[in-house]
């Protein structure tokens, strides 16, 4: 195979990379020096670059340490993707592809944000929250969805992340309930940890913890907490957050496929973005609305809730850390289903439940 000429960054390479000289041979990524090899299998990959083109190959080492290795040259960049075995095509074509056309694209967005962004820094002087907010409704869905694939890239790095079986079904089936109609193609995926855990990402990506999964006694409990982070998802609570703590400039890299800059902080944030209270309150109201409106009783999304405030609060769950949690909130929903009775409404099942119960039943023995 024809080598090509690489910048790798991670454990091997040190924070500032190492030149290296790389092959692809049969289903291995061969680096020439250190001396090691990654299983195509492994590797994701990600394209960037402003002023010029830029591919990254990404992949965890055995230890859990994030590695990369940038093609040098547009020559470079050919050899990679000349050379690539079959398995990794989908991914560089798909990627690389996009990447052109988002550069054409992204040309009148930006031109068309000029205007804009004298407006923007008189709102962020101004009022900042609502500026973030004024902000993300210039994004287009299209750009939101890449932000919410990166992070979902960073994610599935992780490891455990399941998008089919019992749980992914009963989660996506009541899932598909709740957001009937929206703007957003949802994604339901779970992930396997024994962490109290969900969480929205930008563009309609949730995801589920099987802990969580354990934890909800009936289909009712796991809808309301469903609805919830749809409802984050909806009002765009995690694109405002994401811009707030990225920064504009970072959100305008991603917009051209330069990934580099967001990725670790990404890979952070994902599952770990906190919302101020008229989030919270907003996702709670418009959440047990959409319950309604499927003719789901909505007292599951207060009983999920109790439940986990009953517990050891020296033992908080993570859902309950990022999802703040409070007497005053419980009693806000309490009165939000008094105030909006639903006759109609009634016990929700799920024809894959005992399924996922039995499922997820050896991890608690």
């Amino acid at each position: 195979m024809t080598p090509f000429q690489a910048l790798l960054t991670g454990p091997e390479g040190g924070a500032t990379g190492a030149a290296v000289s790389a092959h692809f041979f049969g289903s291995q990524l061969a680096i020439d020096a250190p001396g090691s090899t990654v299983d195509v299998a492994q590797l994701v990959v990600s394209v960037g670059g402003i002023d010029g083109p830029e591919l990254f190959l990404n992949w965890l080492d055995g230890q859990g340490r994030q590695a990369s290795l940038k093609p040098l040259s547009a020559g470079d960049i050919s050899t990679v993707l000349r050379e690539a075995p079959a398995a990794l095509q989908p991914q560089l074509q798909r990627l690389w592809g996009e990447r052109q056309r988002n550069r054409r694209q992204v040309s009148g967005w930006l031109a068309g944000l000029t205007g804009a962004a004298v407006v923007a820094s008189a709102l962020l002087w101004w009022q900042g929250g609502n500026a973030i907010g004024a902000l993300a409704g210039l994004i287009p869905l299209s750009t939101e969805k890449q932000l919410g694939e990166l992070a979902l890239s960073q994610v599935r790095a992780q490891g455990g992340i399941h998008e089919g079986g019992a749980a992914q079904q009963t989660v996506q089936d009541i899932g598909r309930t709740l957001t009937a109609g929206s703007r957003y193609q949802y994604r339901w995926l779970v992930k396997q940890d024994d962490t109290v855990n969900a969480f929205a990402m930008p563009g309609g990506i949730i995801v589920v913890h099987t802990g969580l999964l354990r934890q909800a006694g009936d289909p009712g409990e796991l809808a309301g907490v469903l609805a919830h982070e749809v409802q984050h998802v909806e009002q765009r609570h995690s694109l405002r957050q994401m811009i707030g703590s990225l920064g504009w400039g970072a959100l305008v890299g991603v917009s051209i496929g330069d990934i580099s800059a967001v990725a670790a902080m990404l890979a952070h944030q994902a599952g770990t973005l906190y919302f101020s209270r008229d989030m919270e309150e907003e996702a709670d109201r418009l959440g047990l609305l959409a319950l309604q409106r499927a003719y789901i009783r909505p007292d599951g999304m207060l009983r999920f809730f109790q439940t986990l405030d009953d517990k050891d609060k020296a033992k908080v769950p993570d859902w309950i850390s990022s999802h703040p949690q409070t007497a005053a909130r419980a009693q806000h929903i309490r009165s939000l289903i008094a105030a909006t009775p639903c006759p109609a409404c009634i016990p929700l099942a799920s024809q894959h439940w005992q399924a996922m119960k039995a499922l997820l039943a050896p991890a608690d023995k």
